[in-house]
């Protein structure tokens, strides 16, 4: 009986022995799958990093020629606007010297008119 229930728990140890192995293997397995898993996802994350980063860089460029696109614009516009100001004024004092001009006209011929 001894034999027996030796010979019985040597092939129950081997079983378990053999799940035992079975397991430590399948855990081995499930982390290099996991290992994997994470380099694959780090590597992403360090490819959509430098789309992104490549992304900034040129929205930030794209910013900085539109600002100093509106600073040019605003210049011009400030140079145009004093233009259209100095232009404002000569035509005025043109049209003051003009208006003074018939008057001087009108008192001449009303002097005139009045000699003869």
């Amino acid at each position: 009986m001894q034999v027996k229930d030796f010979e019985k728990m040597k092939a129950t140890l081997a079983e378990e022995k053999a799940a035992f192995e079975a397991e430590r293997k399948s855990e081995e397995w499930r982390r290099k799958g996991l290992k994997s898993k994470l380099r694959a996802a780090e590597d992403l994350l360090a490819k959509e990093r430098a789309n992104w980063k490549e992304i900034c860089k040129k929205d930030n460029q794209r910013m900085y020629a539109a600002r100093a696109k509106i600073t040019d614009l605003e210049a011009q516009n400030a140079t145009l606007t004093k233009k259209v100001e100095d232009f404002e004024v000569d035509k005025e004092r043109f049209e003051a010297e003009l208006k003074a001009q018939a008057t001087s006209k009108d008192k001449d011929m009303h002097a005139k008119d009045v000699e003869s």
